[in-house]
């Protein structure tokens, strides 16, 4: 299961070709700035259309080249098909068995994929709108009606500030009720899925990082309290004055904030980045982990030179807790460890300069 087969052309610094992966689990040796992690982010690019590091398609092209093509065969549990990533003359295009898929959307459930790597750090202690793109990824992929709810929003907060800025007040209030249905679904939305994802996150937690006490996310909604579209309306007619000075929307779901609690307590405050980085490995875990029981359905797990900066304990503990999956693909330095991990199973590459030896 997963996949079979990857083609390349003008991906970063990969040559061009075909790579049969067509294991349970993938090891990717080399060194740094090889291609371990480019070739993570091809497979990223098939699964969702596009990369875990920019927005910008050109910059996945080869350098000096305006153009690039992805191609791979998937196998699920549950179907078969071809993905295909074509960049060309500026504009992205892309294809399941040959149709063309107009909405990136209906990619999500496809090949449900968590990508493991060192930004992830910034789930746990970077800014609050890096930590409500996990949130939002997270609900996004059990539940993908959600998009079209975040969309929904997005739009009418859009709108809402074009208003602010250009002075224009008179239809304020319109967008104020709208504003308040869309912002209060994704609320709900957040408040329901943070309880169960909770339980599934301190559980993984307590078990690899080996604490007695849970760690848990504590959801500080913009709009807490607020039960009733009435409600978030007595907000927004309050921050009138204030945003026509700004000239922005100053609360709503884009405002939302998360926090760690150890026990009672804040845990940025207390870790070291050891333990921020620890928790940003379990958090996907948890993610991995909560896909699987909410949906059925096994993911595709890809983990970036992530095992390195862990104990033995802790790495051993880790590795035991990732959840059954389509496939597992791993990059490691050049040495011992990644041999600890291999089975009979396990397909092994060695990357260097975009290359692939397999073993």
């Amino acid at each position: 299961m997963g996949f079979d087969w990857v083609r390349l052309f003008n991906f970063r610094n990969l040559g061009d070709g075909k790579i049969d992966i067509a294991a349970p689990q993938v090891f990717l040796i080399g060194e740094n700035g090889q291609g371990k992690s480019n070739f993570l982010e091809s497979l990223y690019y098939l699964s969702y259309g596009g990369s875990f590091r920019t927005r910008h398609d050109q910059e996945v092209c080869r350098h000096g080249e305006d153009q690039m093509a992805l191609d791979g065969f998937f196998t699920s549990r549950e179907d078969r098909f071809r993905m295909e990533v074509r960049y060309e003359e500026s504009r992205k295009t892309l294809h399941r068995d040959g149709k063309t898929i107009q909405d990136r959307k209906d990619m999500v459930s496809l090949i449900p994929t968590v990508v493991f790597r060192h930004g992830d750090m910034d789930f746990v202690s970077g800014s609050p709108e890096k930590q409500r793109w996990f949130v939002d990824q997270t609900l996004s992929m059990n539940y993908p009606l959600y998009i079209d709810d975040l969309r929904r929003y997005r739009k009418i907060l859009k709108n809402r500030n074009q208003l602010l800025k250009s002075h224009d007040y008179e239809m304020i209030s319109v967008y104020d009720y709208h504003l308040a249905e869309a912002g209060l679904s994704l609320q709900r939305r957040r408040e329901d899925v943070l309880r169960s994802f909770n339980h599934v996150f301190s559980q993984e937690f307590r078990y690899i990082a080996g604490l007695s006490e849970d760690l848990t996310i504590e959801y500080q909604a913009s709009w807490k309290g607020c039960k009733t579209i009435e409600d978030v309306l007595e907000i927004l007619a309050k921050n009138h004055a204030r945003e026509r000075v700004l000239r922005t929307t100053t609360s709503g779901p884009h405002r939302d904030k998360f926090f760690f609690r150890y026990g009672d307590r804040d845990f940025l405050s207390l870790a070291s980045t050891g333990q921020v980085r620890l928790v940003s490995l379990i958090l996907r875990v948890a993610q991995a982990r909560f896909f699987l029981k909410e949906t059925g359905r096994l993911p595709l797990l890809l983990l970036d030179d992530v095992l390195l900066e862990l104990d033995g304990l802790r790495r051993d503990r880790f590795i035991s807790r990732l959840p059954p999956a389509e496939q597992r693909l791993f990059t490691f330095l050049p040495g011992n460890i990644f041999r600890d991990y291999r089975t009979e199973e396990t397909m092994v590459y060695t990357i260097s300069d975009g290359r692939f030896q397999r073993e």
